[in-house]
């Protein structure tokens, strides 16, 4: 097992050799992955956030001084990888019809103009319904999709996911808001069909 703190293999790294760096990428590639994962992207995105931040790291490994250990200046990398890659989300995300979706959802008490099915456990239970609710989900902006996520589906606090996607918790109850008005809308609209 490689001591990947051992200044040597430091070194190694900084000079580019080959197996030094084989060693790392075989190490942390999968951390890397599963934590994009766990930040609510897809695969495909996951993959290249992962792939970006490996080449980062070994254009500015050099610079490292051996302070902290060698994943946690990997993992500072991808960090800023997602924080990036979130700016540009919000950034491209000008247009949300979310206020066209309310207002042709509600009557004017305020109240749903139609009702979720009776039975919602069996509407989940349904294939049929679990595959609209994926592809629905897949749907959603991707910085709704993360609190969504984040919030239903592994049931994280808020606070933490304010710290993990730095947002305000006015912000994280709008998005989850707006997320789960757009999975209800998307979900009556293709169970309809």
């Amino acid at each position: 097992m490689q001591n990947f703190s051992d200044p040597n293999f430091i070194n190694s790294l900084k000079r580019g050799d080959q197996s030094a760096m084989e060693s790392l990428i075989s190490a942390y590639s999968g951390h890397l992955l599963n934590a994009a994962l766990g930040m609510g992207f897809g695969r495909e995105k996951s993959q290249d956030i992962a792939h970006s931040t490996w080449l980062t790291f070994f254009e500015v490994v050099h610079k490292f001084e051996g302070r902290s250990h060698i994943r946690t200046f990997l993992f500072g990398i991808f960090y800023n990888k997602v924080s990036e890659y979130k700016r540009q989300l919000l950034k491209y995300e000008k247009y949300d019809p979310i206020e066209e979706v309310m207002e042709a959802r509600f009557v004017d008490n305020g109240h749903w103009q139609s009702e979720w099915p009776s039975d919602p456990h069996q509407a989940l239970v349904n294939t049929q319904g679990l595959s609209i609710i994926e592809e629905c989900m897949d749907k959603l902006p991707l910085i709704q999709k993360s609190v969504f996520y984040l919030k239903v589906v592994k049931e994280f606090s808020s606070e933490e996911i304010c710290h993990t996607l730095e947002i305000s918790s006015t912000n994280l109850r709008q998005l989850l808001y707006r997320s789960k008005t757009r999975l209800k809308e998307c979900i009556e609209r293709k169970g309809a069909k």
